[in-house]
């Protein structure tokens, strides 16, 4: 059977066989990046149990009491920032990666020293920390001078 312009079954055939390896490949990489997480609904990678939160009413929910360790974004006069990429690492390199729209980042993780480093329009700022994995909520404030603050 021929195809198109003089391309026979065979030749079809390799073709396909030969680019569906990379389309995978490429639809791999793209979901991998994606990984944007929903404000207020708990997330597991690696671990590590985070939700992006600190918007409204729903920043007052009892449940955040829960997380022991509470990352917060906010400009150099203390008020909230936004829209953040966020990676989370411990002493096997990064663990837990997402990009958060809300001004709150909350973390169970397992007993150990973590870095957390926040990247905000270009900007990278990061604290390092340790967690017992349970016990009372210890909160780290990640300051990036003067950006425009977040609406509440």
């Amino acid at each position: 059977m021929v195809f198109g312009a003089g391309l026979k079954e065979d030749d079809m055939r390799s073709f396909l066989l030969s680019i569906t390896p990379l389309a995978v490949a490429v639809g791999l990489v793209c979901a991998a990046t994606a990984a944007f997480a929903a404000q207020d609904t708990p997330f597991t990678a690696n671990g590590i149990t985070a939700v992006c939160t600190g918007v409204g009413s729903s920043k007052d929910n009892p449940e955040w009491s829960s997380y022991p360790v509470k990352i917060v974004l906010a400009n150099s006069a203390g008020e909230d920032l936004a829209a953040a990429h966020f990676t989370v690492s411990g002493a096997g390199g990064a663990m837990l990666e997402t990009d958060c729209d809300a001004p709150w980042l909350l973390l169970k993780a397992p007993s150990g020293r973590y870095t957390a480093t926040a990247n905000v329009g270009g900007a990278s700022r990061s604290t390092s920390f340790s967690t017992s994995g349970a016990g009372p909520q210890k909160e780290l404030t990640i300051t990036f001078g003067q950006q425009r603050a977040s609406a509440q």
